[in-house]
């Protein structure tokens, strides 16, 4: 009696730890990574810098859920200092017995005329972060380091860079190791400079009244604000939180759509292939399959799953699910788009090899021809 519930504890803790196993990044060599560096403007502390890059990430991760961008990005801020250039224009100001500042925002907004001792100014600040001082910078040799280390771990880099930080990143540019080149973007937002490096995108709205005086910019493409020319919440046009990234606005969708198609279109450095097909040419019977069993030969990172839905009548798409028969984990469930009567999920996930029970949330509508669900799973196989 005693050994016999011995034996089932030891069941049920075994059980317990193994349902428990989490395969973390260190266990997931075959993992694709995408890496995605906010680099700032002049007049940005650590602190705005990192305000910006926590609204870029809340904002692209909500509009790529559900693809098969969900969940491989992580967010890092490439800082580029301003060198104190606010505190100097204030002191600028100052200097000449001024004291309501609104008057210097209308200035920097081009809503008054700029006098000359803060045109003068400003060009002093502009000499600062021009490209020759800028190549020179530590923090560019920085982050061309931070590039090629996430670069060399196989993972593709985009650089979101707005305002100067697109400077820092055209120099950047220059020093990317040539092997690696193919796997590194730019999306350039508020450019001050006549290119991006690489060809890559940019976005510059016609109400960027800083970019949009500068001759040797690139043009504004972009109307955000209808046709008043002015947002009431930034008077310059060219904030990165309050004026390119308004939500709901065209350059926000812009910027958005341009890292998604740039991720897109780098290289990869590994090749995602056919894991399990279970489709086949008979005809397609519908209703319940009733198990659908698969094996998957090695351990895989899943990209993909497919399922069948001939007879969906149009439903919505549901979920995917894998339990594995060896471990009884299961895996998901994953939501699923729809493509035609194909159900489409992401699940972006490590699993180990074995065999696996596949799980599609309307079983009714899923089509087969008596010997399991027609399921395709697509990944990386990690050896």
């Amino acid at each position: 009696m005693n050994i016999r519930w011995i034996s089932h504890i030891v069941f049920l803790v075994t059980f317990l730890v193994m349902s428990g196993v989490v395969y973390g990044e260190e266990d997931q060599p075959c993992q694709p990574g995408v890496v995605v560096f906010f680099g700032n403007g002049v007049w940005n502390d650590v602190e705005n810098a990192k305000a910006s890059t926590f609204l870029l990430t809340d904002r692209l991760e909500t509009h790529i859920s559900g693809t098969n961008l969900d969940g491989i990005i992580t967010y890092k801020l490439a800082h580029n200092p301003s060198e104190g250039a606010l505190e100097d224009l204030l002191e600028t100001f100052e200097q000449e017995a001024q004291t309501d500042y609104s008057k210097l925002w209308n200035y920097l907004a081009g809503l008054d005329i700029m006098p000359d001792y803060l045109q003068d100014k400003l060009k002093e600040i502009a000499n600062r972060v021009n490209a020759a001082i800028v190549s020179a910078n530590p923090s560019v040799q920085e982050h061309i380091g931070q590039y090629n280390t996430y670069l060399g771990e196989g993972r593709k880099v985009v650089l979101v860079a707005h305002s100067q930080g697109n400077l820092y990143g055209n120099i950047a540019y220059l020093g990317i190791d040539p092997q690696y080149l193919d796997r590194f973007g730019i999306v350039s937002v508020a450019n001050p400079d006549d290119y991006v490096a690489g060809g890559g995108p940019y976005t510059t709205i016609k109400e960027d009244l800083i970019i949009g005086s500068l001759p040797t910019a690139l043009d504004s493409n972009v109307n955000n604000f209808s046709n008043t020319y002015i947002n009431p919440f930034d008077l310059s046009g060219h904030s990165f939180i309050k004026s390119y990234m308004f939500s709901g606005h065209d350059a926000e969708k812009q910027i958005l759509e341009d890292v998604v198609n740039t991720v897109d279109k780098l290289s990869s450095s590994y090749e995602i292939t056919e894991i399990v097909n279970t489709y086949n040419i008979l005809k397609v019977v519908c209703g319940n399959p009733g198990t659908t069993l698969v094996t998957i030969p090695q351990d895989v990172y899943i990209t993909e799953i497919s399922t069948y839905h001939w007879c969906d009548g149009g439903q919505p798409a549901g979920t995917h699910s894998l339990y594995n028969l060896n471990s009884f984990l299961m895996y998901g469930p994953f939501s699923a788009t729809i493509d035609f009567r194909f159900w489409l999920s992401y699940p972006n996930t490590y699993v180990p090899a074995g065999g696996y029970e596949v799980i599609d949330s309307e079983p009714s509508t899923w089509s087969h021809t008596y010997s399991g669900g027609f399921v395709r799973i697509r990944g990386i196989l990690c050896y």
